[in-house]
């Protein structure tokens, strides 16, 4: 009997083979025994300990802080030591003047000279442009230490979105290689009632096709879960084995009563879910990013405000010391003669009335800028909100599929006590008793995955929320 261009038997023959390599690799990753255990927590400490996006903003942190004792140096006086010593030579054979070019005076004598220069300047009054200058830098740390808790909060969401991602993969893996046992022997039931003369062949090609369904399934999870695994990897700087693994709950501390319990005479998992209500409060304005705007349109304000201090007179206080000595005919003769000579302190202001309106087009420029960021800050926190609002939207739909899955768990559960039943009294087929296993193990598996979902998104928000334990 021909299926088609091939012989039933040898499609059949092969896919026993395919089976039974698949199930000798499932018995071989469900036994391992040293499997590595993936925690949420430890993934997500890992995580940041190795990212290098976070060492870099400490970095910024640090140089800011560096630029603020830099900013503050300013308020100190400055002080400097100047020494000249040189040799004059009178090419006019004594008849030249005194004479000056510039600043520059030239003498008609022919002499060594030495002179020490003490010199001291302080900022005495600039109408408060300094302090508004710390102010900034000032400003420029805690931004830097808000970009530092950003960076944070991108790499909990992204660490979050993988984590559960590699979760659902392990889980649909782990749930359908335990209903491909069971269409297994319902292909082997099938086989020997079409033996014996009780079946078609397409019956038992059905099963078949359900068994390759299955198996694709698997693989490609397994395939989706090694490249999440990949790319965890890349955040944790630590390789992950798909063959020896094991991905633990996302949150242990979900509001979920959530328990596995296998059930007396058979493999299959019972599942209980207890959902409380759970709401994170939100609220855009108290958030890192509205702060970060804040911050940023103050040190614009600071800046305007130094602008317009930039018209009024600055003053400063000076002073200077020198000792002068001066020989004739000899060096070192010039330097014993160094000794005081002068001493001046004096007040100096100066007023700039007029720059070709540079100043006015700058404080034109700021306060645009300025308008800008409070545009930009307000569509930032618009975007946050929608975002928070679309994060529980989508908590609350699985909610209601979880409470759906829940209904329909029970229902199947109710089938398959039936089926045991007419089982027991031998009113029924095997088969049949397989597939409603098989479907109870389906509905369990969509029930998990609504579990997933929801503790995932429950974190996300707290997350979003700043109210993460972590």
């Amino acid at each position: 009997m021909r299926l088609g261009c091939f012989p039933a038997s040898f499609l059949i023959q092969k896919m026993i083979r395919f089976i039974n390599l698949l199930a000798i690799f499932l018995i071989f990753t469900q036994l391992n025994i040293g499997a590595v255990e993936l925690d949420y927590k430890n993934v997500q400490k890992t995580a940041i300990d190795n990212s290098f996006d976070l060492k870099l903003a400490q970095y910024d942190i640090s140089m800011s802080k560096a630029q603020l004792k830099s900013v503050r140096a300013d308020w100190y006086p400055t002080l400097s030591l100047q020494f000249n010593s040189e040799y004059n030579k009178d090419l006019s054979g004594g008849k030249g003047t005194f004479a000056y070019a510039g600043n520059t005076m030239i003498t008609p004598y022919t002499q060594f000279r030495d002179m020490f220069y003490l010199t001291a300047s302080y900022n005495l009054f600039d109408f408060g442009i300094q302090g508004r200058k710390v102010h900034i830098a000032k400003q420029e740390i805690e931004q830097k230490e808000i970009n530092y808790n950003l960076q944070l909060k991108d790499l909990k969401l992204k660490i979050l979105e993988l984590y559960a991602k590699a979760q659902q993969y392990n889980n649909t893996i782990n749930t359908k290689a335990q209903i491909l046992t069971l269409y297994e022997n319902m292909f082997t039931n099938k086989e020997r009632i079409y033996k014996s003369g009780m079946s078609d062949k397409l019956s038992v090609m059905d099963e078949a096709v359900k068994i390759a369904k299955i198996q694709n399934e698997i693989e490609t999870s397994r395939l989706e879960l090694k490249n999440t695994l990949e790319d965890l990897s890349y955040y944790t700087n630590t390789q992950y084995d798909i063959s020896d693994i094991s991905v633990k709950r996302l949150d242990e501390s979900a509001p979920y009563d959530w328990s596995l319990v296998e059930e007396k005479g058979n493999s299959l998992l019972k599942s209980k879910v207890d959902r409380n209500d759970y709401k994170i409060a939100f609220i855009p304005d108290l958030t890192d990013e509205a702060r970060y705007y804040d911050i940023e349109i103050d040190k614009k304000k600071a800046e305007l405000s130094i602008l317009k201090r930039q018209l009024l007179p600055s003053f400063k206080l000076y002073t200077a010391y020198s000792l002068y000595g001066q020989n004739p005919n000899n060096y070192y003769s010039s330097i014993q003669d160094i000794g005081q000579r002068s001493f001046i302190v004096g007040i100096s202001s100066q007023y700039v009335f007029f720059d070709g309106f540079k100043n006015r087009s700058n404080r034109e420029k700021t306060k645009l800028e300025i308008e800008k960021l409070q545009v930009e800050k307000e569509k930032k926190l618009a975007e946050l909100d929608n975002k928070y609002r679309k994060s529980y939207k989508s908590y609350e739909s699985y909610n209601e599929e979880l409470t759906t899955n829940k209904e329909l768990l029970a229902t199947v559960k109710e089938k398959l006590d039936a089926v045991n039943r007419l089982n027991t009294n031998r009113l029924i087929e095997q088969n049949q008793l397989l597939s409603t296993k098989a479907e109870l193990l389906n509905q369990e598996y969509e029930l998990e995955q609504s579990i997933i979902n929801i503790t995932s998104k429950i974190e996300e928000m707290k997350i979003m929320s700043g109210v993460d334990s972590l």
